[in-house]
């Protein structure tokens, strides 16, 4: 086991996994059900770390580390998901057009008949078309 400085607290600590020590994470584990309270008790505030933990009266360095562990998720702009939505069903289009024309072409292909190599080049129809009769 080797021995690292916590991140948040500064405590050198045997680390077994994780970057905080096990006080620094029975703190976050407290802290979290406040930090989610309050976000669900303001639906349509958005908060960033900074305001979070000056609402909460804690250190922003405890709400950033709710983030990074992945408790909390960061909330993106609506229009990037708007954007990628319409590239993606603009995409989805054109891969259902490219494939019907492709089913067109084998059904077309098909409905010619069996040809194979020597009657394409070496046809009967093609020597003949040249000669005069």
């Amino acid at each position: 086991m080797a021995l690292i400085t916590c991140r948040l607290c500064g405590k050198i600590f045997t680390a077994a996994g994780g970057r905080s020590c096990p006080d620094c994470l029975d703190r976050l584990d407290k802290l979290y059900p406040q930090v989610r309270e309050v976000i669900r008790s303001n639906p349509r505030t958005h908060f960033n770390v900074d305001t979070l933990a000056e609402k909460i009266g804690v250190d922003i360095r405890d709400v950033q580390a709710l983030v990074d562990m992945g408790y909390l998720d960061r909330d993106l702009d609506q229009s990037f998901f708007t954007a990628e939505d319409s590239s993606r069903q603009q995409l989805a289009r054109e891969f259902e057009r490219t494939l019907n024309s492709m089913k067109a072409e084998s059904a077309a292909r098909i409905s010619k008949g069996p040809s194979t190599y020597g009657q394409q080049v070496y046809s009967k129809d093609r020597y003949n078309k040249d000669r005069k009769r």
